[in-house]
């Protein structure tokens, strides 16, 4: 598989799902562990509400870590994971 072209699909893509007000929630985890099964690399969009910009690489780390995946990318507001070991992506 070419990895490159897959996380430029999902960077250029619509969010695969939304971090609202209501923060990280087990629900919200659930979900994004779905989506990193069904599509391997995801795009998440954090509102304004609950990302600023001392806190997006916290926020990031932490979904990470509770979906045990890797942390790909984080560009403003934007965190793109994936289930993919990261030593295959270079």
């Amino acid at each position: 598989m070419d990895y490159q072209r897959e996380f430029k699909n999902a960077l250029l893509s619509q969010p695969h799902c939304i971090l609202g007000k209501n923060g990280i929630s087990n629900g919200f985890i659930e979900h994004v562990l779905k989506l990193l099964k069904r599509d391997k690399i995801i795009k998440i969009k954090a509102l304004k509400s609950i990302a600023t910009r001392s806190n997006i690489n916290e926020l990031a780390n932490k979904i990470s870590n509770l979906t045990n995946s890797n942390l790909l990318d984080v560009r403003g507001k934007i965190i793109i994971l994936t289930n993919y070991d990261i030593k295959n992506f270079n």
